[in-house]
């Protein structure tokens, strides 16, 4: 485990003093906001005024229902974060030049958000499974969105509450009591099953358990402040406790962000009210595991915004990627290695928080404009190419393994199909060619009702037979921890058993090895030779027959990779791509190439980039 269970919580009651104000450059503090750099200072006010005179995003009750008649989440979340994201700026626009017209944008964004009918969001809220179709006042459901318009509120609140109770008197009482009702007593009123239990716990803990702390540090009288904070501190030791000793995040790079990341924003959050403390114990007391957490983005790296996807994880770093999350982490955790890697991968990209998802609230614009006003996220160096690639990893907590060798880098997935956001992927390999991947695990699709469902496994992006995995006799992987997978590190490569990973328990080996200027992968099994057995590679794009095997094309700038194979039928199944996750990713079409090995009990394939 990262940490001993109960190693924060116990530094929390020793050290913790929930008296102390947040650390927070309020709008008075005239010399912080004046002192913001220029470039910072222009584009906030500019995207702030972009939207000034335009009527505020509506949310209809419509989309709020759709979910329970279509499926559909993504209009109702489409609106709610534009309005969100319109919130946060006209807020950081009113610090930045607090006069009356810019406080009064901000009171408009926040008395909406008090009006709004619920902080959740429909995909979590109960009330569909008690056969309604409005969200039900008097009964708060607290999920990610509960938890991101109270952290929204807190954050507007302290920086520019004085400015608010000028132009909006009782506004702040409003949402005081907002805060209150719909968030923090129902917190505290129940258990909620994102707290997960004492052996299971996903991302959404660490990120409404950090937004809560905030909303309790503005809004909470002492004694409310003061047991808020207890289970919150409580909730991030469960969690911390419960991840892996080597710093492995079982849903991703993408979910990193939204898990560990969120966790350190919290413990950056709670280390001043412990008088330093919990910086300490992680540079070298009882929390010093949580070191190896920090590491996790940059183990995954495949290439300048490219990285190892499974899971729900996206390959392909999104534009609005927090990357001074991880910066802040490396500088808590004192790894310089990791705060430059961060740094590169920022490079000249805009303040985060400035798009309209969910990557960074009100409190991460507010740490990164923090850093910038200090000069920290400046310096030479700073480009992408400048980060030297990972050495190589295995990670045993979730069964990845990755190498590189000659700008080929094979990823390999072993582990069990019970984890969080989970895809049937065992015994499963992708591989990136000078960075970018060819052969790719295609990660997730825009979330719908059946994502998460008894329906999950019915979409085509989840299932083994679009991973590059075996197909032994027509039999794909099941979901559930009894299917599993194991790995061991051979020379050059890993030895997969997949014995277990299939109905049947067939003995199924597969080796993976990189050559000086590609891969091999070996498969030993009774089943290889079945007429109904298939072996699967996945490819971006579409590859093209050649005389020696099949070519799959480079992609921005990269080498192809030249897949040849011992006597086997191949057929090719393309699919056009019109999901926006996944074409970001991949393009318009993707391929997964099907070998019908013809004789034998081994069948090999070789990859060579060209």
């Amino acid at each position: 485990m990262l940490i001993q269970r109960g190693a924060l919580r116990d530094l929390w009651s020793r050290t913790g003093d929930t008296a102390r104000p947040p650390t927070v450059p309020r709008s008075a503090d005239r010399e912080f906001w004046d002192g913001l750099d220029g470039p910072a200072r222009t584009t906030l006010l500019a995207e702030a005024d972009r939207s000034r005179d335009e009527e505020w995003p509506g949310l209809r009750l419509s989309d709020w229902s759709a979910f329970a008649r279509t499926g559909d989440r993504a209009a109702y979340e489409r609106s709610l974060f534009l309005r969100d994201r319109r919130t946060r700026l006209a807020v950081l626009a009113a610090a930045i030049d607090p006069t009356e017209s810019r406080l009064l944008e901000a009171a408009d964004g926040l008395w909406l958000t008090c009006e709004q009918g619920a902080w959740c969001w429909p995909a979590h809220d109960d009330v569909f499974a008690r056969g309604l179709r409005v969200p039900d006042g008097q009964h708060p459901f607290v999920d990610l969105g509960a938890g991101e318009e109270a952290a929204l509120v807190a954050w507007s609140v302290l920086l520019i509450g004085d400015g608010l109770e000028r132009v909006a008197p009782g506004l702040c009482e409003r949402l005081t009591a907002q805060v209150r009702e719909r968030v923090l007593e129902p917190f505290l009123a129940r258990a909620w099953h994102w707290e997960g239990t004492e052996d299971r716990v996903h991302n959404w803990a660490p990120w409404i358990h950090g937004n809560l702390l905030v909303a309790a540090m503005a809004f909470a009288e002492p004694d409310l402040r003061e047991r808020v904070l207890a289970r919150c501190v409580d909730g991030l030791d469960r969690y911390l406790a419960q991840l892996p000793a080597d710093g492995a995040i079982d849903e991703g790079f993408g979910y990193w962000w939204q898990g560990a990341g969120r966790a350190f924003d919290a413990l950056a959050l709670l280390d001043p009210l412990t008088g330093g403390a919990i910086v300490a114990s992680i540079r070298g007391g009882a929390l010093r595991g949580v070191g190896e957490l920090a590491r996790f983005p940059q183990r995954m790296r495949l290439g300048p915004g490219w990285f190892a996807s499974f899971a729900d994880a996206e390959a392909r770093a999104d534009d609005g990627t927090p990357w001074h999350v991880l910066f802040r982490a490396a500088e808590l955790c004192a790894q310089p290695e990791t705060a430059t890697f961060a740094l590169a991968e920022r490079g000249e990209r805009p303040l985060c928080g400035l798009d309209d998802g969910v990557h960074a609230g009100l409190g991460r614009m507010l740490a990164e404009l923090s850093d910038v006003r200090s000069g920290a996220l400046s310096g030479a160096g700073r480009q992408p190419g400048a980060v030297a690639v990972r050495e190589d990893v295995l990670l045993p907590s979730i069964g990845v393994g990755i190498r590189e060798r000659s700008g080929v880098t094979v990823v390999v997935k072993s582990g069990h199909n019970d984890e969080n956001h989970n895809h049937n992927d065992l015994g499963s390999f992708s591989v990136a060619v000078d960075g970018i991947p060819l052969l790719p695990d295609l990660g997730r699709a825009t979330y719908r009702a059946e994502t998460f469902s008894d329906r999950r496994y019915e979409l085509w992006n989840m299932r083994s037979d679009w991973h590059s995995a075996p197909w032994p006799r027509g039999r794909v992987q099941l979901p559930g921890r009894r299917w599993r997978a194991d790995a061991e590190a051979v020379d050059d490569g890993w030895r997969l058993d997949l014995t277990s990973a299939y109905p049947g328990g067939e003995r199924w080996i597969r080796t993976v090895r990189l050559t000086g200027n590609g891969l091999i992968v070996r498969d030993e099994g009774d089943a290889i030779a079945d007429p109904t057995t298939r072996i699967v590679v996945v490819c971006a794009g579409v590859p093209r027959r050649t005389g020696g095997g099949v070519l799959v094309p480079g992609r921005h700038g990269s080498r192809g990779l030249l897949l040849t194979f011992d006597d086997a039928d191949a057929e090719f199944e393309t699919v056009d791509v019109d999901d926006p996750y996944l074409h970001r990713s991949w393009g318009a079409r993707v391929t997964r190439m099907l070998f019908a090995p013809a004789s034998g009990t081994m069948w090999e394939m070789r990859g060579e980039a060209r």
